[in-house]
């Protein structure tokens, strides 16, 4: 028969209750977090999943964050493109209506002084900012876009945002779309002509050479081109206005209507992308809704059937505790009686 020995029967009561211990404590960190998962080794493939919806989570609020901001840009533009519409509306208004012959050139006088605020109210529109970047210029955002003669100052570029997983939106127009006319106006000899300083005599031997100028394969050089823009067409009604000229002030109406059309079309461009952003952050919170159900039923524990484990072994623990109370509390006393 095979002897047993104190030491041996010691060790495995030891093993028996650091056994049931550890399981407990395991149940009652459980308990505690109410999570089924507690570290990578009870359940290495959920882990993995849970981890991977983590970061996709995180990915959409930062998405969240760019569709907001870009929301904000957007609402702004658009903002701004209505109160432009509504100013150069005003202005076709009052060209109509200055444009016959009913008032005289006192009154014309007067309503130039109202074109002359509407001239000032666009150009503030045009350099609004959201915070401390200009919205119409371009990608030069701190660069202020108009000077007080209308100039652009800022780039042709578009600033973009990732609003989803590989989903990119422009979230500004450019002062040039908004302000000047898409189709050149008519042509120029040359920008020499807009100074005073030359004679004319040396004015017309520079436009000789720039007429007859080449490029490298020999075509002629195209002659300057001018393009109209919103703060040309309010000056120039302001002059007309003050000169009482009609005429200037009739050729002007078909003008406005082509600028009330670009920005009307410029409005519907940012509604269309005003709704793909609000529908891509719609995508991203029930996306997120959807990650956190997956990520409970990966790593939430059922309360009912833990509470129920951890009574259970509490139970198991206590006996035990009992059954090795008689046997590793022995004294020399107990081993002499038997």
């Amino acid at each position: 028969m095979t002897r047993v020995s104190e030491n041996s029967s010691t060790a495995a009561l030891k093993y028996a209750l650091n056994k049931t211990k550890a399981k407990m404590e395991d149940l009652q960190l459980k308990g505690s977090t109410l999570k089924q998962i507690t570290k990578p080794s009870d359940n290495p493939v959920s882990n993995v999943e849970a981890m991977a919806l983590t970061s996709s989570t995180n990915d959409n609020v930062q998405y969240l964050k760019n569709s907001e901001f870009a929301l904000l840009n957007l609402n702004v533009t658009e903002k701004s493109l209505e109160e432009l519409t509504e100013i150069i509306t005003k202005a076709k208004e009052i060209a109509i209506a200055q444009s016959s012959d009913f008032f005289n050139a006192d009154v014309r006088k007067n309503v130039a002084n109202e074109v002359q605020q509407l001239y000032n109210q666009a150009l503030a529109i045009s350099n609004k900012k959201v915070g401390l970047k200009h919205i119409f210029s371009g990608t030069s955002t701190l660069t202020v876009p108009f000077d007080a003669n209308g100039a652009y100052k800022g780039d042709t570029g578009h600033i973009s945002l990732e609003v989803s997983r590989n989903f990119f939106v422009p979230i500004n127009l450019t002062g040039e779309e908004v302000f000047y006319s898409a189709e050149e106006g008519g042509t120029i000899e040359s920008p020499l002509q807009q100074f005073n300083q030359f004679d004319q005599s040396t004015k017309n031997n520079l436009n000789r050479d720039l007429a007859s100028a080449t490029d490298e394969d020999g075509n002629p050089i195209v002659p300057f081109k001018s393009r109209d823009n919103i703060f040309a067409q309010l000056a120039g009604l302001t002059n007309a206005l003050e000169n009482n000229d009609p005429k200037m002030i009739q050729g002007l109406l078909e003008k406005f209507d082509n600028s009330i059309s670009r920005l009307v079309t410029l409005r519907t461009r940012i509604g269309s992308i005003t709704n793909s952003v609000e529908t891509s952050r719609s995508g991203l919170e029930s996306e997120n809704v959807e990650h956190m159900a997956r990520k409970s039923t990966l790593l939430d524990a059922d309360v009912v059937d833990l509470f129920s484990d951890i009574n259970k072994q509490q139970a198991v623990l206590k006996t035990t505790y009992q059954s090795t109370q008689g046997v590793m509390n022995q004294t020399l006393m107990d081993f002499l009686h038997r």
